[in-house]
């Protein structure tokens, strides 16, 4: 223990740093351990607690989904312009209706639909007698609306022409596939109905029910089913032909577990509707498993690797501050050469403090005016400074304004330009200067920033002095607008220098105002703005779904329309460079989620950032759109490749212990985006593609050859006989042995 303290002494930085590293560690540990242990015992009661919060928050959720619906159809069917349309078509016909009374149920229609909250597709008013509807976008014929506009095979025309829907107000029916509008776009959609006695129109509604479900859809893996009174299904999340039936429910248990499947059940107080929610019990403990196994892979990993940086980081502290305390006490000090920078400062401020105490009187007497500029951006900026070592920089005193000079250079960067215009920027401001001072005597000009300049003009009042000036200056400036443009924001009069911030803060906020014009602007008074939108929800949603889609005319028209949405609604040089860059940040993160390398894109950022005019975004934004929708098709045409791929392989190795992360390395993949893939593209997961396989070669040998039940399921990959007999019999509805006798071919 003794040659351990000479190399450790107890009390040395490096020993307390290590101890309190591994306390950390110890601690960090015990629970994580604690935490596994208890995960363990307690998780078959956690999923069940953890199931049943899911379905009655959902339940919940849907209950006052319902009221809600009700209320609003409720609210909509006894709407006193509702039954004046009504009246007014009895009477004289769709000619005899007053459109402005049309136009207010219209905008009602819209607010409930536009509310995402509500998950309306659409609302229509039906007046049967009269054979029209009136719905957000107006007045439909009942023949057109429900053969051209909203069709289903479920919901034929003739089923909306019938007069006995309804037992009560409002009445939900089973969602169906609609195939909505002139594109046929198709979504799956519960209508609701309601009918009051003696009423000649009833209220349709659209629920679209892929959006509720995604806002309270419960665990991963789980399937959601939504019954009526009667036991028909009005919604199913997953909709499965191979699921088994649902178990009979006693009304009262909470859950039960059935045929390897957990299933949990609730009863809506207001609806009547009866909730289920069904997760594989089978898949549930293998995930358990592999999550287990994994978390005691990471803790040992962890450990070791708390323990080894410990120790190096405690060394790596401790060495560099060992040599700068010794050297503390030598007549020469040795610097510090190391990979931490924090040292390299200290040691090299240590080392320099002498020589900057003979030079500092020097410096000072050389860079007054360069000190007195700095003590302005101190004043606009509010940063204290000492008041003893100011006394000598010169402020003025009295009324002043504040002109900002925001430049703009028009090219796409590089170092040997940026070097260029740094130059240039030095030039504008002694040119600034000069006009200034010629006009205004006590004025100052500097540069706050690397393309903004700004004059502290001592003035009573904006005089025509100062609109002559800056009229010169315009003149100058514009005969560069081909290499750089400038906007000037004049503050108001101020009669305080402790005013030096909120001037400057005046003026930035008239640089807001400029106009994507392609000259000087010179901006004197704040005027009152609406504001602007270039995409609405609805268009952002589609531009979204067509971008993904690879869809590059529907996304060029949606951004034309928006840019020449912002042109007429009079934006601003900054509204119309925040949507342009919201759109190209967009396309680059749609890309990014769609795994394609983002690095083969060209990168429009800075030639975003040079576009001033309305067209000059809409060129850039249209490039980036061709490279972003061509490289999505191509991706999306890689993606067929891979599901081949799968088909393939599986076909050829059906017999050998395939397993999904073992496909996954081969692909260079994820498991869990592969499998979310295979799911997407052919509608089942890897181990139903899998199973089908081998029954399929399985029903083969049985047809063609007397080989035993065993030998069979072993032949096809599975290694245990009553495994086999249960796959086939799932997937076929027989056993191996029923199957053979019924299609033995001799």
């Amino acid at each position: 223990m003794s040659w351990l303290k000479s190399f450790f002494p107890l009390h040395s930085l490096f020993v307390k740093m290590l101890v309190y590293f591994l306390v950390v560690i110890f601690l960090l540990s015990s629970y994580n351990l604690w935490s596994m242990t208890f995960y363990s015992r307690h998780v078959h009661n956690e999923i069940v607690k953890y199931n049943l919060t899911l379905i009655r928050n959902t339940v919940d959720h849907f209950e006052k989904q319902y009221s809600t619906w009700k209320n609003l159809l409720l609210n909509l069917q006894h709407d006193e312009f509702v039954g004046n349309i009504s009246r007014q078509a009895d009477s004289g016909g769709k000619k005899g209706i007053d459109y402005l009374q049309v136009d207010m149920v219209m905008d009602q229609i819209r607010t409930l639909v536009s509310q995402p909250y509500y998950h309306l597709s659409n609302v229509m008013i039906y007046y049967q007698n009269q054979s029209f509807l009136l719905e957000r976008d107006g007045i439909v014929d009942d023949d057109r609306m429900f053969n051209h506009y909203y069709i289903s095979d479920a919901y034929p025309y003739e089923f909306w022409k019938r007069s006995d829907h309804t037992n009560g107000f409002l009445q939900m029916f089973p969602s169906s596939t609609f195939s909505i509008g002139t594109e046929k776009n198709e979504l799956q959609l519960m209508p609701l109905l309601t009918n009051v006695q003696g009423s000649p129109w009833k209220i349709i509604a659209f629920v679209n029910m892929k959006s509720w479900y995604e806002s309270y859809k419960g665990m991963a893996g789980s399937r959601f089913l939504l019954v009526d009174s009667e036991g028909a299904t009005l919604y199913e999340s997953a909709p499965d032909e191979k699921s088994q039936p649902l178990p009979e429910w006693d009304g009262h248990s909470e859950w039960m577990i059935e045929k390897g499947s957990y299933y949990f059940f609730e009863k809506g107080s207001r609806s009547g509707l009866t909730y289920i929610s069904i997760i594989p019990h089978n898949e549930l403990n293998q995930s358990i498993s592999r999550m287990n196994w994994i978390a005691v892979l990471l803790f040992a990993a962890t450990l070791l690797i708390g323990i080894m940086a410990s120790w190096i980081f405690s060394r790596t502290i401790n060495r560099p501050l060992k040599r700068m305390v010794t050297g503390l006490g030598q007549a020469e000090m040795e610097l510090y050469q190391g990979s931490i920078a924090e040292f390299s400062a200290i040691s090299n401020h240590l080392k320099g403090l002498q020589h900057e105490r003979k030079i500092i009187k020097e410096w000072m007497d050389h860079t007054k005016p360069l000190l007195t500029s700095y003590h302005y951006l101190a004043q606009f900026k509010n940063i204290a400074l000492d008041t003893s070592a100011s006394k000598e920089l010169w402020v003025g005193e009295g009324a002043f304004m504040v002109l900002v000079y925001q430049l703009r250079y028009r090219h796409v960067p590089s170092r040997q330009l940026d070097a260029l215009m740094t130059r240039a920027t030095g030039k504008i401001k002694d040119m600034i200067t000069l006009q200034i001072q010629a006009s205004f005597p006590l004025s100052h000009t500097l540069q706050m920033e690397g393309k903004q300049i700004l004059s502290i003009v001592y003035t009573q009042e904006k005089t025509d002095m100062l609109q002559q000036c800056l009229s010169q200056l315009k003149q100058i400036f514009d005969q560069d607008q081909s290499t750089y443009l400038v906007n000037i924001a004049v503050s108001s009069v101020f009669q305080q220098t402790s005013d030096f911030d909120r001037a400057y803060a005046e003026a930035m906020s008239l640089l807001q105002q400029a106009m994507p014009i392609e000259e000087t602007q010179i901006i004197w008074e704040k005027e009152r703005r609406e504001d602007v939108t270039g995409f609405t929800a609805e268009q952002e949603h589609e531009f979204y779904v067509n971008l993904q889609a690879g869809n590059e005319s529907s996304c060029q028209s949606l951004i034309e329309r928006a840019l020449d949405r912002l042109q007429r609604q009079g934006a601003t040089a900054d509204q119309l460079s925040h949507f342009a860059k919201s759109v190209s940040v967009r396309m680059r993160r749609t890309v990014e989620l769609l795994k394609i390398n983002i690095d083969a894109l060209p990168d429009y950022a800075e030639r975003l950032a040079c576009s001033v005019t309305p067209e000059q975004y809409r060129e850039a934004l249209l490039d980036e759109l061709a490279h972003a929708t061509h490289a999505i098709r191509l991706k999306r045409e890689e993606h067929y490749d891979i599901i081949q791929y799968v088909i393939h392989y599986l076909e050829s190795h059906y017999a050998e212990e395939i397993s999904l992360e073992q496909l996954a390395y081969k692909l260079n993949m994820s498991p869990t985006y592969l499998s979310g893939y295979i799911k997407e593209k052919t509608g089942s997961n890897f181990s139903d593609q899998l199973n089908a396989i081998r029954i399929a070669k399985a029903k083969v040998l049985l047809e063609t050859t007397n080989m035993p039940i065993q030998e069979v399921g072993n032949r096809i990959g599975y290694r245990n006989v009553t495994s086999f007999i249960r796959m086939f019999k799932k997937i076929t509805g027989q056993t191996p042995g029923d199957y053979r006798k019924t299609n033995w071919v001799r």
